[in-house]
């Protein structure tokens, strides 16, 4: 039983990986070859991810990656650079297979339909859209009409995701988010019409204002929308790395134990409407695709999140955007003008790198097992690796002790297994087994785990 006592114990600090299976120590600035070999060896089908970094306005609790603009022309400017970009990307072959396309961002529907037809097209010109592929868009409810709504369909997108956050009035005026419930119910029965599933809403817990009545009520009216998939994310006040979040005072946000709290809401709310959890802070319909890839172990979780498609090499485009190939990850420069001059200039691209060990792959699969499916087989780790689990990881196997005495982690000879009611603490464990920690996160500063 996970007792409010061991969930403050376990709130802060959080381990370093919110989004990614694993994150080993990066290379600043490494030589762009590593990014024209790593294309060069692939063989087979790709996602792809290209981010489009702008908004209209910037969110108080935002940590993204993004620019505030209200400048068409500046859409204009972006995708003539990623149109070099992609015309003079290494790949082998005029057009590469791609079984999945996500548009994140920012706000990628800032675009106008016009530029979002563009940018289609030039993704088309150097990748063929398989048929079957996944094609998502992140959507702002407050900035999409149904006009770009009609040309995403026609576009070929399969599914969005709408960036809600909140449907309390008062909690959205503290954040700076226009939004009305109104419009996101709209969109989501427009998005039905064109056949569109897997429909995701974005909703955040921790936010400044929020009680467990107020989020109850935003609960409420989000199950009464049926979204096919639900992403509860927890605020992360990193006022250190993204400085405008000092405009939201420490005593506005609830406590760590608020916040689980309201995590746990979410949970015995959503799984009362037919949502099954998903990995950490996803909840999807029993009869979505994230939910059977739950059921049979296929469900994992890469740079743009969780997903039941089976693996294949991730190529990132646009500013910021990171590459998962299969034997590095790469990132490109995270400020607009130097990626600007970078593409445009025929200068270095890349702005972090790593190069993958077998050590670094081996421990990726443990941390993705467990973030997926809250468990881990001994022997499936062994038959993979072709090594022995106990004897490699003798010591992050001892220093789980402590969390399986405090209910977090079940051990058999067979392996791993994270009871239900500790999935809120689920990064605990995975986190053990994070080289680049040493299994503990003592004087790093992150986000709450919680």
């Amino acid at each position: 039983m996970i007792t409010d006592d061991l969930l403050l114990r376990y709130a802060r600090p959080g381990p370093r990986y919110t989004s990614y299976p694993t994150v080993p120590a990066w290379t600043e600035d490494p030589p762009d070859p590593w990014l024209h070999e790593g294309l060069a060896q692939l063989d087979g089908a790709v996602s792809v991810y290209v981010h489009i970094p702008f908004c209209k306005e910037q969110c108080s609790f935002c940590g993204c990656n993004m620019v505030v603009s209200g400048l068409q022309r500046v859409g204009d400017r972006y995708l003539d650079v990623l149109q070099k970009q992609l015309e003079t990307l290494p790949l082998p072959g005029r057009r590469l297979p791609a079984v999945r396309l996500h548009l994140g961002g920012g706000t990628p529907t800032w675009l106008s339909p016009a530029q979002l037809r563009r940018l289609f097209s030039l993704i088309r010109a150097r990748f063929l859209v398989l048929p079957g592929a996944e094609v998502g868009v992140e959507v702002d409810p407050d900035v999409t009409t149904d006009e770009h709504l009609h040309v995403l369909a026609e576009l070929g997108v399969t599914r969005i995701s709408l960036g809600v956050q909140s449907l309390d009035p008062d909690v959205l005026a503290r954040v700076r988010r226009p939004q009305q419930g109104r419009r996101v119910a709209e969109l989501l029965d427009l998005a039905r019409s064109f056949d569109m599933s897997g429909l995701n809403l974005d909703l955040m817990y921790g936010l400044p204002g929020q009680s467990p009545a107020r989020f109850a009520r935003t609960l409420d009216e989000v199950v009464a929308m049926g979204p096919d998939r639900i992403a509860l994310f927890g605020y992360a006040h990193v006022p250190w790395l993204k400085p405008h979040q000092r405009s939201l005072g420490e005593g506005e946000l609830p406590t760590p134990l608020q916040r689980a709290q309201l995590y746990r809401l979410a949970q015995r709310r959503l799984a009362g409407a037919g949502y099954r959890p998903i990995g950490l802070d996803h909840f999807a319909r029993v009869d979505d695709a994230l939910a059977m890839g739950a059921n049979d172990g296929t469900l994992r979780r890469d740079f743009m999140g969780y997903t039941d498609r089976p693996a294949a090499p991730l190529i990132g485009l646009g500013m910021s955007a990171i590459s998962e190939l299969p034997d590095r990850f790469l990132q490109q420069r995270s400020k607009l003008g130097s990626w600007y001059k970078a593409i445009e200039r025929g200068l270095p691209q890349l702005e972090r790198g790593r190069m993958l060990t077998a050590d670094d792959k081996l421990r990726a699969f443990v941390i993705e097992r467990i973030m997926c499916t809250l468990k881990l087989s001994f022997d499936e780790v062994e038959q993979r690796f072709g090594l022995k689990m106990q004897d490699h990881f003798r010591s992050e196997l001892d220093r789980l002790a402590p969390l399986e005495r405090d209910g977090l982690v079940l051990r058999t000879e067979a392996g791993l297994q994270v009871p239900e009611d500790a999935r809120i603490l689920v990064r605990r464990v995975a986190q053990v087994f994070d080289a680049y920690l040493g299994g503990s996160s003592e004087g790093l500063r992150f986000s709450q785990a919680v």
